[in-house]
């Protein structure tokens, strides 16, 4: 094999899969990036971890045909320090060596040969799937707005994932960790058949995010089977298995009778909640909020180190009401919505209370429950 490739095409595959291979893995060939010629002008970039897998196509010319896999670190760092703007890659005769050229500069690499690599991209029959096609900008937001809430506990595999219902034209992502609960609500210009519930994992979610950010294509198609997910741009496929399991029914948890609602300016009270946040208990992650007609106290304490309180206005009209929460699951709500006001719907101070964007409607949600004040 034998191509010649623009560095920046080349920099920008590698930077592309590489996140995807295992660095610790007991197998080598799954360290490497399989790089193989797929036409006279277009290559492949391949990687895996057996659990997920990438295979991404850019622009090349090919002299000769061939498959070569080799170091994802090694030729990361090799491209990334290449000067000249053409990159020549060729495999010496009968073996597995490669001899990267650049302007004055040449690299002899020792590469696994191509047919050791896992055939983990199987080509997959129309029949098999259900194709969903989603807006990557906005798909890659209600990523970002549920995924904190996944829980990080390995031995509640499902909720290390999140659930994604898709009804008619409506899609909706939940996740969980059991003490507070996120979900989002879109629209999609796809329509499903039949009702879609899966889980996905949430570093596949996160790799899809990095992805995105990284190809230009303004959809995102996904491909659900049984058992696994494809996603797939004009020039790249990205698969994954999905979470085997039954996700807890979190619909039934989300209050449908919150009477008193708060509303408040979302940059005043993260700002609140930051300053008073450095007097909190390590241990709980407590703060108490004081609600009162007009204002919020909120409060921290920890007894060997001190105490702090703030005050800032609110529109709330109902009587005097302690609580608390842990401050970091209602930061990570507040910073993933970006409404000027916000919404607290609460009913009692020991039941779950909904942190929201005050202009959506119910498109997306924070339940938060609280800890019980001492």
């Amino acid at each position: 094999m034998e191509i010649i490739l623009n560095k920046e095409d080349f920099s920008n595959g590698i930077k592309i899969v590489e996140k995807v291979t295992s660095q610790k893995a007991i197998q080598p060939i799954l360290s490497n990036i399989l790089i193989e010629t797929v036409s006279n002008d277009r290559i492949r970039f391949c990687a895996t971890d057996l659990n997920l897998a990438i295979n991404y196509k850019t622009n090349a010319e090919v002299v000769s045909n061939g498959a070569i896999t080799l170091s994802a670190k090694k030729i990361s760092e090799i491209v990334s320090r290449l000067s000249s703007s053409d990159i020549s890659l060729k495999i010496e005769d009968e073996t597995s060596n490669v001899k990267i050229k650049s302007g004055k500069t040449e690299f002899d690499l020792i590469g696994i040969p191509a047919n050791e690599f896992p055939n983990v991209i199987e080509k997959v029959e129309e029949t098999e799937f259900k194709t969903v096609v989603l807006n990557k900008n906005e798909f890659s937001k209600a990523i970002k707005q549920v995924i904190f809430a996944v829980s990080q506990q390995e031995t509640q595999a499902v909720l290390t994932g999140v659930c994604f219902n898709i009804e008619q034209n409506i899609l909706e992502m939940a996740a969980t960790d059991g003490n507070r609960l996120t979900r989002v609500r879109k629209e999609i210009s796809s329509t499903v058949e039949e009702n879609l519930n899966f889980i996905v994992p949430a570093k596949t979610l996160q790799e899809v995010q990095r992805i995105s950010s990284l190809v230009e294509d303004e959809n995102i198609t996904l491909k659900i089977l049984k058992s696994k997910i494809i996603f797939e741009f004009a020039n790249l496929t990205f698969q994954s298995r999905l979470i085997d399991g039954l996700y807890p029914k979190y619909q039934q948890l989300i209050p449908q009778s919150n009477d008193k609602i708060i509303v408040v300016d979302r940059a005043e009270l993260i700002n609140s909640i930051e300053r008073v946040s450095v007097m909190v208990n390590d241990r709980t992650g407590a703060l108490r909020f004081n609600f009162k007609q007009g204002q919020l106290e909120i409060m921290a304490d920890t007894p060997e180190a001190g105490r702090s309180k703030d005050y800032i206005d609110i529109e709330y009209n109902f009587d005097d009401m302690l609580t608390a929460f842990n401050y970091k699951y209602v930061l990570d709500g507040l910073k993933n919505m970006d409404s000027k006001n916000i919404e607290i719907q609460i009913s009692d101070v020991l039941a779950a209370s909904i942190f929201k964007p005050e202009d959506e409607n119910n498109d997306y949600i924070c339940l938060i429950m609280p800890i019980k004040v001492q």
